[in-house]
């Protein structure tokens, strides 16, 4: 896979959604942040892994999340060197890639078809990374927290691997995003700005 193309891949695949473990706080204080279902609005800072086919790329990731107004999702490499940057708003979707290339379509689902060949489902990934279902025919598993620990939603497996502590409100630190032969691993190291 060209670099391009890791860096399409990432910055669509991510949006949505390393392998690398981290070492995290081993109890994250939840009380006094919104409840999951209130969340608006997040920046997480964290490591993907996309993996299609024999072909894997990673990058780290800072995902700025605004509900109904704006994602901004820009991707680096281990060094710092910035990959490519995905904005998306109600009123268009653009890629810019560290060479210089913009791509760009009405939404950000259109944009990924337009790259991919058919959309992702990027509307619902910023609940899902959260924790919580997209509003679509859904089949869940609970963990013993009542948190999410399986959901299959739009045609996407999601699997919750880790949150940042035991508690109920916790929010998801280790997710497994599945559609055919793309799998993409998130691992959230940072959570801010949660309102």
């Amino acid at each position: 896979m060209s670099l391009l193309p890791r860096a399409i891949v990432l910055a669509l695949g991510c949006s949505l959604i390393a392998g690398c473990a981290g070492l995290a706080p081993a109890d994250v204080q939840t009380e006094g942040r919104p409840a999951r279902e209130a969340i608006k609005s997040f920046v997480l800072e964290g490591r993907v892994s996309i993996t299609r086919a024999t072909d894997r790329a990673q990058a780290s990731i800072v995902w700025q999340h605004a509900r109904g107004a704006s994602d901004e999702i820009d991707l680096f490499t281990p060094v710092g060197s910035q990959l490519a940057r995905l904005t998306a708003t109600p009123t268009g979707a653009q890629l810019d890639t560290s060479d210089q290339r913009r791509f760009e379509a009405p939404d950000a689902e259109t944009l990924s078809a337009q790259i991919f060949g058919s959309p992702l489902p990027l509307n619902g990934m910023p609940d899902w990374v959260l924790g919580r279902s997209a509003g679509r025919e859904v089949t869940v598993q609970h963990d013993a927290a009542g948190r999410y620990a399986y959901l299959a939603e739009a045609g996407w497996v999601i699997r919750y691997l880790d949150y940042e502590s035991a508690a109920p409100e916790a929010l998801p630190r280790t997710l497994d995003f599945e559609r055919g032969d793309l799998k993409v691993r998130l691992r959230i190291d940072v959570w801010r700005d949660l309102r």
